[in-house]
Order: C-alpha cells, then structure tokens, then sequence
C-alpha cells in the first residue's frame, strides 16, 4: 500500500488585525514560493482581527501597485489553537505579538519568530493609521522577511521544491 502524502508546510504569518501587515505578508510569500517552485501552504491571521473584514485600502493599492495582489477574497480572521498547532512556522510582525503568542498559546511560542529575525531582528511598525506612503515603505521590508525565511526554511529541509 502506498504512503499517503505528506501535506506541504503550512507558513502562518501573523500581525494584530489581520488586514494590514500579514495580508500583504501573506501575499508575498505567496508569490515568492510560488516564483521558487516551493510547495508550501501559506495563511494569515490576526491576534486581534475583526474577524471578516477586508483588508485596509492601502495595504490593497500597496500590493497592487507591486505587482503581488492581495486575494480578492481575504478577510481578517483570527488566529485560533488548530492555526497554531499545524503550522510549521509562525512568523509575526512585532515582538509584542510574539509575547502575546508565547503567553496565549505556549506550545506554539517555540515556533514563532518575527518576520524579519534573518534579517535585522526588527519590528515591523503598524501602519494602520499611517498614509500609504508608510505602507509602500514597509512593503520590502516585509519582502526581505519572506524571503530569508524562504532560504531558512529550505536550508532546513522544512520546504521543498514542488513535485510536478
């Protein structure tokens, strides 16, 4: 009898409402796994969402206006246990969000890094109040995230190139 197949890895990226950050994360990482050939699966959540909402204008025109558009059906939703407990790697935003992940959820606290821990270490800033010029500045910062974890993640055999 033939093994059944492994699902791909499952990347959570993760901000406070889910309609600025991690949205545009999320699309990212997407797009750059997707230009790798990399099989993996890739959500956002919230911490905080308004669970349903779409994601903020400028994080929509952002995206658009790079050329990596967000899905037309994103909606905030907000992270739950199951999240947690599947995926491979949870990537936040700021490290209030990782100590709010290592206090609410604990088993998952071992998995959760910011999205920019390859990189600089640094926080990303909420723009959520902030002019679309913030948005378009924080656009490859979150992109340098995606993909030094990409390369992370593959030099740890955690990803792996599609199977056609």
């Amino acid at each position: 009898m033939d093994a059944m197949p492994v699902d791909p890895p499952l990347i959570l990226v993760m901000c406070t409402g889910n309609i600025c950050r991690s949205p545009m994360a999320e699309a990212l990482m997407r797009h750059r796994l997707a230009e790798r050939g990399i099989d993996a699966r890739v959500l956002s959540r919230g911490l905080g969402a308004p669970v349903g909402r779409a994601p903020h204008p400028f994080a929509l025109s952002t995206a658009l206006h790079f050329g990596v558009p967000i899905a037309d059906d994103k909606r905030a939703a907000q992270v739950n246990p199951v999240d947690l407990r599947v995926a491979s790697v949870v990537l936040v935003m700021d490290t209030g969000h990782r100590r709010e992940v290592q206090q609410r959820y604990p088993a998952a606290g071992g998995k959760t890094f910011l999205l920019r821990h390859w990189v600089d270490g640094q926080d990303i800033p909420d723009p959520v109040r902030e002019p679309e010029a913030v948005f378009r500045q924080q656009w490859p910062l979150i992109d340098e995230g995606c993909s030094s974890w990409i390369d992370q993640l593959l030099q740890a055999r955690m990803l792996s190139l599609a199977r056609p």
